[in-house]
């Protein structure tokens, strides 16, 4: 997913709220003037709703999905992190190991780990301490996958 797109996103949300808002201010103003008698009719309720409340659903909306995609990256560069991490340390890891080898927090990467055994991409391990070690089985070497056979 592109983040340019995502920024986009956001962008376009927040002018369409903003635009939104301003035209239902503007419309309570004339519905409501200083003053004067409230008058109210089937137009300015109808121009209320298109033109006011339409764009801030549509903008809430566009906004909801740009942090949904926000967070779809930033958990796809976390897996990308540890996968790089995997690779270079042996395949085996800790909790311990991606704190300090990623900028990931404790609980991010406890989380993430978790999620790539749930897909399949590491087994959980338990050392002799009692520590958990995610071991991605699905990384192997050169060597390995030149010395595959065919099926």
């Amino acid at each position: 997913m592109n983040t340019f797109a995502n920024v986009l996103r956001f962008a376009v949300a927040i002018l369409l709220i903003g635009f939104g808002v301003t035209l239902m201010v503007g419309g309570l103003m004339s519905m409501f003037p200083d003053n004067a008698p409230p008058r109210v009719s089937i137009g300015d309720i109808a121009l209320f709703g298109g033109f006011g409340v339409l764009p801030c659903v549509v903008g809430i909306m566009l906004w909801r999905r740009a942090v949904k995609v926000k967070r779809y990256l930033a958990d796809r560069e976390q897996e990308h992190q540890i996968i790089h991490l995997a690779q270079r340390m042996g395949r085996k890891l800790t909790v311990s190991d991606v704190v300090l080898h990623t900028s990931l927090s404790a609980e991010q990467a406890e989380q993430t780990l978790r999620d790539m055994v749930v897909k399949g991409w590491a087994k959980l391990e338990i050392s002799d301490s009692g520590v958990p070690v995610y071991y991605f089985h699905t990384l192997i070497s050169q060597d390995e996958k030149h010395g595959a056979a065919g099926i």
